[in-house]
């Protein structure tokens, strides 16, 4: 696939890449739905680009896990259980075809409520925060609602399951982002499973996104994983899925 943009557009487009990865993995997202709208502003369709976006969200939530892992952060049990159920959901789910302003109306709302929900529990979001017990039949259940969200919407799903890692207080705040991105790898990979080689193999030049979002990447983890208080990781986060959620209500509304 062949884009036609100025040079002037593509260092907007790279440099809009590298913020959105930097921004997203450092609470452990793939950044799918900032990659999107920086793609939207330059009138590219998403369809057009979902499977460039998928394999950057690979790569990002890939890096991101590697650092939350490499810093402790991260627990495999839960996130095998939400793997569990989430696949095979994902891959369904990247064959349904919804109407694009049913898709931004839904997801923009889910994203906003639940950033607003992280921002006002941040104020006494800690470390100390007591975990509660996971319970695995309900994460199989959540998983696939999750991954089937995932891949109607052609995202990893880390916007998803992070607020309600924080809600359920399964995990500690940092291992969520490990959680969460584990979770965007597996339903990344089934996404563009179910779109075929076909599709993949003319990505074109899009595929040069996964550069500046793998430098976004590996700086944006970096503060994450390790330097962030949690109470400034929960802010983050928040501010991330408003401003996703927000885009997709301003463009469902226009």
């Amino acid at each position: 696939m062949s884009i036609e943009l100025t040079s002037l557009n593509w260092a907007l487009l790279f440099a809009a890449v590298f913020a959105v990865a930097f921004f997203y993995s450092s609470v452990g997202h793939g950044g799918a739905t900032g990659y999107l709208a920086a793609l939207a502003v330059l009138g590219i369709a998403p369809a057009s680009a979902k499977v460039a976006v998928l394999v950057t969200n690979v790569l990002v939530a890939s890096v991101a896990l590697w650092r939350f892992w490499k810093a402790g952060h991260i627990d495999w049990k839960i996130l095998l259980w939400f793997a569990l159920a989430s696949v095979p959901c994902a891959i369904w789910g990247s064959k349904i075809k919804i109407s694009p302003h049913t898709y931004k109306l839904v997801l923009g709302s889910v994203l906003t409520v639940a950033g607003l929900v992280l921002m006002f529990r941040s104020r006494w979001q800690t470390d100390d925060l007591p975990v509660r017990n996971f319970f695995w039949p309900l994460a199989l259940v959540i998983g696939a609602g999750l991954g089937f969200l995932a891949g109607l919407t052609g995202i990893g799903g880390g916007v998803f399951l992070s607020p309600l890692l924080y809600l359920f207080r399964w995990a500690k705040p940092k291992t969520t982002g490990g959680i969460a991105a584990g979770f965007i790898i597996v339903n990344s990979i089934s996404g563009l499973i179910g779109a075929g080689w076909e599709k993949i193999s003319h990505a074109g030049t899009l595929l040069w996104l996964t550069v500046p979002a793998v430098v976004g990447a590996l700086l944006g983890t970096s503060l994450g994983a390790r330097r962030w208080s949690s109470v400034t990781f929960s802010r983050v986060l928040a501010a991330v899925l408003i401003f996703a959620g927000g885009k997709l209500l301003l463009e469902a509304c226009l």
